[in-house]
């Protein structure tokens, strides 16, 4: 797939518009739709999104965490088929740009054949573009729009990257899992730790994560954890360590069958079962005590025990 961050002239394209933060199970429904038809017009597939979250800009006091980088995004997009993701630089000019001019830009550069967005997608100045302007100039330019509907669970709750972020904030990363089609995943390179997990008899691989990327509840989960040459089932500490305390949030992987040499090596830690909430022991021994429970509730949901 190929990633687009200064944009030119080319042929003909469907577009989907979006966000795609986590391109969870409706996005990826979006897609695959908007890929069938793009395959009938014999056409590639773009996807059109933004660099940054808008409300990054527009509420930088309190933005949304995002659930997904920009290589998980593309990532995730190239599996269903997406040809392109174009990266639209979201600044100050962007916001206050009028819809119209942001559907001319994206017509001055495609001969755009049709576009697909979800229906409750908003571009432009204050979020007045929506799915009905989208219709009005498919019907002036001359190309398809199809708008989806609401993506559900079988129970009828509407997947949305928001009802994602709040299940993260209360630990269900089951249900996170659900809705997003796979299970919520950290990224990170593992760094130097001060080996507190080491001196507890349990060594751990310290994770740094994006700093814009969602965290759960702090806590700790059944996870696993993806090396460069295989996949582990961990137990998994997210917190700030209040019995030890390090001075700042740390993500922390045990793997239960092996402790293999990680420093410096890019990881991927798939978050599954939290196990419970982050909690501050009277000593260190009673700590252990605890990882050691923990490690045996790991082992025994991963049926190893």
């Amino acid at each position: 797939m190929h990633v687009i961050q200064r944009p030119h002239k080319a042929g003909e394209r469907v577009i989907a518009l979006g966000m795609f933060d986590g391109v969870h199970r409706g996005h990826r429904a979006l897609l695959m739709n908007a890929k069938r038809l793009a395959d009938e017009l014999g056409v590639p597939l773009r996807v059109c999104t933004f660099n940054r979250h808008p409300l990054e800009i527009i509420r930088p006091d309190n933005p949304p965490e995002m659930i997904s980088t920009i290589p998980e995004r593309a990532s995730l997009m190239y599996g269903i088929g997406v040809d392109e993701m174009e990266l639209i630089p979201f600044d100050k000019m962007t916001a206050d740009m009028e819809p119209e001019v942001f559907l001319e830009r994206m017509r001055s550069f495609l001969d755009v054949r049709a576009v697909v967005a979800g229906w409750n997608y908003s571009f432009g100045r204050q979020g007045r573009g929506n799915a009905e302007l989208l219709q009005a100039d498919g019907e002036k330019y001359g190309y398809q729009v199809l708008v989806e509907p609401p993506a559900t669970l079988e129970d009828g709750t509407v997947i949305s990257s928001t009802l994602i972020r709040q299940m993260l904030k209360e630990g269900n990363t089951e249900r996170a899992a659900e809705l997003l089609g796979y299970p919520y995943a950290l990224t990170g390179t593992v760094a130097q730790g001060k080996h507190q997990g080491h001196g507890l008899g349990f060594p751990t691989a310290n994770i740094e994560p994006w700093k814009r990327k969602a965290l759960p509840k702090y806590g700790v989960y059944t996870g696993l954890l993806e090396t460069q040459n295989d996949t582990l089932p961990a137990v998994v500490n997210i917190g700030i360590q209040p019995t030890i305390p390090s001075g700042k949030v740390t993500v922390e992987a045990h793997a239960l069958t092996e402790s293999p040499e990680l420093y410096g090596q890019k990881v991927r830690l798939s978050l599954l079962k939290m196990l419970r909430e982050e909690k501050q022991f009277r000593s260190r021994e009673e700590l252990a005590e605890q990882i050691e429970r923990d490690r045996n509730e790991a082992m025994r949901l991963f049926d190893m025990a």
